[in-house]
């Protein structure tokens, strides 16, 4: 399968609410990294993104997620996310990008990208 055909039925399962249906893009050893020192600002093995994503569900209402792209170049592509959600009590609307790594038709890093608003 090529880079462009995983990113865009990645992308498509992200947008519809389907994320098992992205998750099966994983590799076994993908790694997920997001910026500070935060518990889960990396994890590695399919696993431990599992439960990453879990702790996101149960930690996060999400009212709306908007995506934009997927825009690939070589073996990564790239996903802008603009999300209203509540966590911790509080509303707010973020913003961010997907960063995948593709290798033997798989996502082997997903790295996530964004600012305090």
């Amino acid at each position: 399968m090529s880079v462009e055909a995983i990113a865009d039925d990645f992308t498509k399962a992200v947008a519809e609410g389907r994320d098992a249906d992205a998750q099966k893009h994983w590799s076994d050893d993908v790694v997920s990294l997001e910026p500070g020192d935060a518990p889960h600002a990396r994890c590695e093995g399919r696993e431990a993104v599992l439960e990453k994503h879990a702790w996101w569900e149960a930690n996060t209402e999400v009212h709306n997620v908007k995506t934009e792209g997927p825009f690939v170049m070589g073996d990564q592509f790239a996903v802008r996310y603009e999300m209203d959600v509540t966590m911790d009590g509080k509303r707010n609307q973020m913003r961010e990008i997907g960063l995948y790594t593709v290798k033997d038709d798989k996502v082997v890093e997903e790295r996530f990208m964004y600012g305090e608003e």
